[in-house]
């Protein structure tokens, strides 16, 4: 199972130091928590806080594994 959390608002090119804003910057839910499991099938919720879209991975992810989706 692939799991990854997004900063929708910042973004880091490959050839820079430094963070860049991206156009959903100020105006989106902050933080984007999406896996894919086994059967392909990909899960995503945007969170305002980082802290709640880990919350969310942990707990779906457990669900899913519990399941045997895993």
């Amino acid at each position: 199972m692939a799991i990854h959390l997004e900063d929708r608002w910042f973004r880091q090119p490959h050839d820079a130091a430094h963070r860049v804003r991206t156009r959903h910057y100020g105006k989106a839910p902050r933080h984007r928590a999406h896996f894919i499991g086994t059967g392909g099938t990909r899960n995503s919720k945007s969170f305002r806080s980082r802290r709640d879209a880990e919350r969310w991975l942990v707990t779906t992810e457990g669900a899913h594994f519990l399941d045997g989706e895993a």
